[in-house]
């Protein structure tokens, strides 16, 4: 990691971009107030001392009062303004990410732990907007030392030189440390993401632990040494922090004891005075605590933001590639097509854990209202065909066709929409994102096309039930894909786990009745039973397509 100062400016940019602009100048103000209110209520307390009695009574008893009242007024509200704005701030980090990663492909969340992304936007994003209240807590503080720091060499200028000392003694006591600190805390990130990981796979493979006893204390065990090795480091970094708090400890009353031993030995100074140096000395050790005991956790917070501002620059590049204006307006639901088409189109799809599968070249062409299933054997490139098809991955070369106009990035979104997809991998949200409006009537007609009438129901605030058999569930995406009301339903391996009479009512049933509804679909599948209900077969072999003669249609039932 670079200097702490370094990467400290540009952390503060970021946050100050990201704080609401009503309130910005507000807090300025409020932290001003409230760290000079409390150099005043210093130094009333200070010309107290030096006055007479009378004096201390009539004047600065009631300039006292006011002051008080300043320092508690101004620190309440701008206590209750940092809160707003620094929940402000997580809630506009998190929705700008989310709605980057919203703009992504598929495979740009492919290709990362997701562990990692969780941690970025939970963990790391409220650490770097909690700097946000720490920050806006130390400025009264700064306030406060940069007025008081120069009474004190007014009043002397020996104490003033010991009080430095301690404070650059206390910085150095954790600067020293930083890169120890960073890397600590780099490595306590990663075990953190990997705990992450681990519980998500424990929830997604939950029955496959509990059915294999020795795989479940493996799990155990692995999970065990991760979160160990993670309370370690923890330690450790607790050690360096409480060494460095300990020297601020023992400097703070080193100089308490130069004041009152020390500088009236070297320069004549009289009770009042060092009265007045040990009042300014109190009032300031708090600050100073406040300001040097933050530097460990300023420096885990960066490695939280260098963490957000390399995400933020690599989803910054995908808007910037898409924020163009585009030849075709998008809508829930796009204008009937006449063909679409693929030219000479290649892809290469990788996640974190598979190798680099290529497709292409290929040369493709939809038609409205077309049947097209497609068959291969597994890992022959059908699905990532259909996520093409759909614009969830960008071809490498090649292009794709929208009645026979060349689509660029920014004309992708408007393309998507004449989509519909249910993939081997899916996912039913319990709300209804984006069908909030659609009628009961409707929602029961094609509950009841899919066979669920009875065990779940759709309304406008949500599925009743999701907690359903892998068939069920996939005949369940099947029905809110219906609602959406798309021109092309593509269905990945849709079959694979429903009963021969599910099969039967798809292939015979449903398919002619979507045809006739005028949608075009796009099937794949390993049972070649069923050719007959289509109009084209293409073939997959080895990242390569053809399309079987006609005659072949239907000659396998």
């Amino acid at each position: 990691m670079n200097s702490v100062f370094e990467q400290l400016i540009p952390m503060l940019k970021f946050l100050w971009s990201h704080a609401p602009q009503r309130l910005k100048y507000l807090v300025m103000f409020l932290a001003l107030l409230a760290g000079m209110s409390r150099d005043w209520v210093m130094m009333v307390v200070n010309k107290a001392a030096a006055a007479p009695v009378q004096e201390t009574v009539s004047y600065w008893l009631p300039m006292f009062a006011l002051t008080f009242i300043t320092v508690i007024a101004s620190t309440f509200f701008y206590q209750v303004l940092v809160t707003v704005v620094t929940t402000q701030v997580v809630n506009s980090v998190r929705l700008k990410l989310i709605g980057g990663l919203l703009r992504a492909q598929p495979s740009f969340v492919d290709r990362r732990e997701h562990g990692a992304l969780y941690h970025i936007l939970t963990t790391d994003v409220s650490a770097v907007a909690g700097f946000t209240s720490t920050f806006l807590n130390l400025m009264p503080a700064i306030i406060f030392l940069c007025i008081a720091i120069p009474q004190v060499f007014y009043y002397s200028f020996i104490a003033g030189f010991f009080a430095i000392l301690v404070m650059v003694g206390g910085s150095l006591s954790y600067h020293l440390q930083q890169k120890t600190m960073a890397k600590l805390n780099d490595d306590a990130r990663a075990l953190e993401v990997s705990y992450f990981e681990r519980v998500s796979e424990m929830l997604r493979g939950f029955r496959e632990l509990r059915l294999h006893q020795g795989r479940r204390k493996s799990f155990s065990s692995d999970l065990r040494n991760v979160l160990e090795r993670l309370r370690r480091l923890q330690i450790k970094v607790n050690q360096i922090y409480e060494t460095g708090e300990s020297a601020v400890h023992g400097l703070k009353f080193l100089l308490l004891a130069g004041i009152v031993f020390l500088v009236p030995y070297l320069v004549k100074t009289d009770s009042v005075v060092t009265f007045q140096l040990l009042t300014l000395v109190l009032f300031s050790l708090t600050p100073f605590e406040q300001i040097v005991t933050s530097y460990p956790s300023v420096i885990g917070t960066l490695v939280s933001f260098l963490r957000i501002k390399d995400l933020a620059r690599e989803l910054g590049e995908i808007e910037r590639a898409t924020d163009k204006p585009s030849q075709y307006k998008p809508v829930d639901k796009e204008p009937p097509f006449h063909r679409i088409t693929l030219r000479s189109v290649e892809t290469r799809y990788a996640s974190r854990e598979t190798s680099s599968f290529a497709l292409g070249p290929l040369d493709f062409e939809l038609k409205s209202g077309e049947v097209v299933f497609l068959v291969g054997s597994n890992g022959s490139g059908k699905t990532t065909f259909m996520n093409v098809l759909c614009g969830l991955l960008e071809p490498t070369a090649g292009e794709i066709l929208l009645d026979g106009r060349v689509l660029a990035p920014q004309d992708m979104d408007a393309y998507r929409s004449q989509f519909s997809a249910i993939f081997t991998q899916f996912h039913v949200f319990r709300q209804l994102y984006g069908l909030e409006t659609v009628s009961p009537e409707k929602a029961d007609e094609m509950i009841e096309k899919v066979f669920l009438t009875g065990i779940t129901q759709i309304r406008g605030e949500g599925i009743s039930r999701i907690d359903l058999s892998a068939g069920q569930r996939r005949r369940l995406a099947l029905a809110v894909a219906l609602l959406e009301d798309r021109n092309i339903l593509v269905l990945d391996e849709f079959v694979a786990d429903q009963d021969p009479e599910k099969r039967d009512y798809f292939f015979r049933t449903l398919l002619p009745w979507l045809k006739a509804q005028g949608k075009t679909v796009v099937v794949s599948t390993h049972d070649l039973h069923w050719l007959d209900c289509c109009d084209r077969v293409i073939t997959f072999e080895n990242g390569k397509m053809s399309e079987q003669p006609a005659p072949l249609v239907g000659a396998a039932s």
